[in-house]
């Protein structure tokens, strides 16, 4: 009796597909595993902190309503301060070119300031006396 065990390919490819679908059904039921113990930590979880839980979901639509109150408000002042702001903006460009345009009276007057300011200086030191120049020392007379 000669026995004849033959595979085709068809069969080599069959038997890998369910090879592969056995494989993702292990993971599959894992993954279901998983999730179950997720959610029984999670019904604990609830479970545990529900008066803290229905008491935030009893605040936050006071919450949501000052939020509202207090982005209206902001929009309004922002809305009513936007001219004063622009014609701060419109006036710091206008000085900005005036000040490019008589850079050389600027450098001018730092000049005169600062021949000033080292004039003064040159005064304090020779004509005006430090306070600590009339402070008498004291001298403990040394026993010798």
């Amino acid at each position: 009796m000669n026995t004849v065990i033959a595979f085709t390919l068809k069969d080599l490819l069959l038997s890998g597909v369910y090879l592969v679908l056995i494989i993702a059904l292990v993971y599959l039921v894992k993954i279901l595993m998983s999730v179950q113990r997720s959610l029984k930590d999670l019904n604990a979880l609830v479970k545990d902190n529900r008066k803290q839980i229905d008491a935030i979901l009893k605040e936050a639509p006071e919450i949501a309503q000052s939020a509202n109150k207090i982005s209206e408000e902001v929009a309004h002042d922002i809305a009513r301060f936007r001219p004063t702001i622009d014609n701060i903006a419109d006036s710091s460009e206008e000085v900005t070119r005036v000040i490019k345009d008589n850079k050389s009276v600027v450098g001018g007057l730092t000049s005169i300031f600062h021949t000033a300011s080292i004039g003064k200086d040159a005064y304090d030191k020779f004509f005006k006396k430090n306070p600590e120049d009339h402070e008498e020392t004291v001298h403990e007379p040394t026993e010798e």
